[in-house]
């Protein structure tokens, strides 16, 4: 008995080592694989061994290729890393990679060990017992995929390139044939060809691989289109070309933390005309925020101006004679390099140079005086306020009235600092999940969230190691040398001078929580396999002055019990003066937004569907009014000192830049209230007033007579509520209403007269 625990304890000691690393243990096992690729040896986030062969994204595909990879004895494969490198080739030159791999391995049967076919010698090494060799289970896989999820061509070209063919079996290919609509046509090695597609999204294209013996396989990959209709760079003085997306680069080069010189930046933006005259003369901007992977073009930047049932704030204020110019930050290959740029998420200071270029545009080309409406949502605010101010302090007139901030991060934003560290360690740790190390690539580790996010896990690393926390670094920490220092810059710049400053937050203003601190987010296990498992555990950061595990990763083996293969974990403290930022008010992520970044990776699919709540605070209510405070619960009230000269807060936490019936009256009521909109359209000296606030009727007071006046109430989403016709009079007028309290427009049109008036009520 005392053999057999103290074998179980070197076994353990043995798979704590090697685990997720060469897989030693499986060393003397090589000899009696078929193929050299045991895939007992990489945690199989992609089940391989039940392969998804249907409408395989590009995601899909790189897993699968990343764990064969790794479990070749033979180091056949190129590392992952030259993959990608090879399909940053195919967006720099305008073409889809596509990837052929060709592969067969082994995986230990179920019942090796328990039968002990398979066995533990002394020097902790699996091996093969009285002769046994019927011990692997044999799998295929024959998969052609992409290894660029996204195309902005509805007649994109595909290249199969031959350094992507990997094939380490003996069937040999005949041919490969794709489908585009009815018709089937060959591919040639290296030689490229284009698909056709009618529809946006995901588009599946059906695959043939015909081989030498006879064979053939039916699969699919997928692959997402965004198509629009695109125009050139605007040069010069080229006029604004509606529904047109239109390239424009910046004239000002900005050089960002840890960058060796300056660079100028790119974005497209496209206009959306009113629909009262069609005439570029009222600009309202909108500037998109934090888009990892341009995952938003102009047209979704436009849809996050939808509120309520159908109803878009764009097209309120477009029917009010006003124009939206939408701003995007695409990826993009930075001029005379191979560097590509991930706009949506490059640093504030360069893309806040692009909406400079822009606002100068603008006004070049805009037709009268009316001055600009600029909104900023989510980090388009601070993208905004950082352009605007800049204009200022370098006399480029900004030509602006209005600068609206949509729920943006002015004192920072928060990723709760147990999913990163969860994130970035299954993503460069042992697992090396590809759609996680998109996420931490993509997301924590860009620019953009180094300079916003107020506790980043590179604060909290081990030096020299990319995944493992210092357990001596818990308080919040930004990301070293780019939070602090954006901080600083932003406040030293403040706010805009020229500009009436407001504000919309989806954070709650009465210290409404999102969850409770310390909660436990996640305690779950996720079995792979009959073999393998993961136990995964995450708590919200806890209560102010308490120290709290966030983050526990354990990938356990299963050889006569289970024990933990391998493990991370980080612990948490909050300040003195707060609890944690995970449960603060504030604007809320919501979380199903990572089963869309998941796409078909069960692993993360699976995460997301056994999360005990849905939501973090984002955007803390405080950081969206830039209020100071060393307690990110404090309520928002009329003590709170903020730098906006009015604001929208709602008393319950909303998702991240979500309208709604009260902040579209709020936005409507400071975008329509500028000096023309309560004066006369005609050119007479009459003067009209009416009595504001408004209770229980309208009164109404003209020195001249209105004769024949029909009187018309509307509210800022523009239905007509009440209806008065064929009123005679000079002098007063009253007329009892009943409405809500609010903000209205009153038009009074006598002959050739309109008079537009904006009515508070108050009752």
């Amino acid at each position: 008995m005392m053999k057999t625990k103290f074998t179980f304890f070197l076994l353990l000691l043995s798979f704590g080592i090697s685990f997720g690393q060469e897989q030693k243990i499986f060393d003397l096992l090589k000899p009696y694989s078929e193929t050299k690729i045991i895939y007992d040896r990489v945690y199989p986030v992609s089940n391989a061994t039940h392969l998804k062969t249907d409408q395989v994204s590009a995601n899909n595909f790189l897993q699968v290729y990343h764990e064969i990879q790794r479990a070749d004895y033979l180091q056949r494969f190129p590392k992952l890393e030259v993959v990608q490198s090879l399909s940053n080739d195919g967006f720099i030159n305008n073409y889809i990679p596509l990837s052929l791999l060709i592969a067969d391995f082994d995986n230990l049967k179920a019942n090796a060990l328990e039968t002990r076919k398979v066995v533990l010698n002394s020097d902790n090494q699996l091996e093969l017992r009285d002769g046994s060799k019927d011990v692997f289970d044999l799998y295929q896989i024959n998969l052609l995929g992409t290894t660029l999820g996204k195309t902005k061509d509805n007649q994109p070209t595909f290249i199969l390139k031959s350094n992507l063919i990997f094939n380490t079996t003996k069937r040999a290919i005949s041919f490969i044939e794709v489908k585009e609509e009815n018709t089937w046509r060959i591919i040639t090695v290296d030689q490229p060809f284009k698909l056709n597609f009618k529809e946006n999204g995901f588009n599946t294209v059906p695959y043939i691989i015909h081989f030498s013996d006879g064979t053939i396989i039916s699969q699919s990959f997928a692959i997402d289109v965004q198509y629009q209709k695109r125009n050139t760079e605007s040069k010069g003085n080229a006029a604004f070309q509606p529904n047109i997306v239109t390239s424009i680069s910046s004239t000002i080069p900005y050089k960002g933390y840890g960058e060796t010189a300056s660079f100028l930046g790119k974005g497209e933006y496209e206009v959306f005309l009113d629909t009262v005259n069609g005439v570029l003369d009222k600009p309202i901007i909108l500037v998109d925020g934090f888009d990892p992977g341009d995952t938003r073009n102009t047209s979704a930047i436009y849809q996050l101006l939808n509120y309520g049932t159908n109803q878009n704030l764009g097209a309120v204020i477009r029917a009010q004679g006003y124009d939206v110019i939408v701003l995007n930050f695409p990826t993009y290959t930075r001029d005379a390099s191979t560097t590509i740029i991930d706009g949506g998420v490059d640093y504030i200071q360069r893309n806040a140079m692009i909406l400079v270029e822009l606002m100068k545009k603008i006004n070049a080309e805009k037709v009268g005086t009316e001055k600009n409406v600029l909104i900023g949502p989510s980090m388009g605010g601070l993208i905004s306020r950082y352009a605007l101010r800049y204009m200022e302090q370098y006399n480029l007139n900004p030509d602006t009235r209005l600068y609206l901030s949509f729920d943006a991060p002015h004192l920072g934003a928060n990723v709760p600092i147990g999913f990163q560290h969860l994130f970035n360690y299954m993503g460069f740790g042992p697992l090396g999940d590809v759609t996680l190390q998109g996420i931490v690539n993509g997301m924590l580790k860009s620019p953009a969230a180094r300079e916003m996010l107020l506790d980043h896990f590179e604060a909290h690393l081990k030096p020299g190691d990319a995944v493992e926390f210092d357990t001596t670094k818990t308080l919040p920490a930004g990301a070293p040398n780019y939070r602090t220092p954006f901080q600083t810059e932003l406040n030293a710049m403040g706010f805009p001078v020229s500009t009436r400053n407001v504000a919309i937050s989806n954070g709650a203003g009465n210290g409404t929580m999102t969850g409770t601190p310390g909660m436990v987010v996640m305690d779950h296990t996720f079995n792979n396999s009959s073999t393998q498992r993961a136990i995964i555990k995450v708590n919200y950061t806890p209560l102010k002055n308490q120290t709290l595990e966030v983050s526990n990763f354990k990938a356990q083996q299963w050889i006569f019990f289970w024990f933990t293969a391998y493990s991370s974990a980080a612990s948490s403290k909050s300040t003195t003066t707060s609890d944690g930022l995970d449960t603060a008010p504030g604007g809320r992520f919501n979380l199903n937004q990572f089963a869309a970044a998941a796409g078909s990776n069960p692993l993360l699919t699976e995460f997301v569907n056994n999360l005990t709540i849905k939501y973090f605070n984002f955007i803390p209510a405080l950081s969206s009014l830039a209020i100071n405070s060393s307690n990110y619960y404090s309520p928002v009230n009329t003590s709170s000192v903020t730098p906006f000269a009015a604001y929208s807060v709602p008393t319950v936490n909303e998702d991240h830049v979500t309208l709604n019936s009260q902040n579209v009256q709020f936005a409507l009521n400071e975008i329509l209230n500028s000096s023309t909109l309560s004066t006369s359209e005609n050119a007479t000296n009459h003067q009209v007033w009416i009595e504001n606030p408004v209770k229980y009727s309208l009164k109404i007071k003209s020195n001249y007579l209105l004769k024949n006046a029909q009187i018309s109430i509307n509210d800022y989403l523009g239905r007509r509520i009440f209806t008065a016709k064929s009123q005679d009079f000079s002098g007063n007028l009253e007329l009892p209403i009943s409405l809500s309290n609010g903000a209205y427009l009153v038009t009074i049109i006598s002959g050739k007269d309109k008079i537009v008036k904006k009515i508070v009520v108050n009752n």
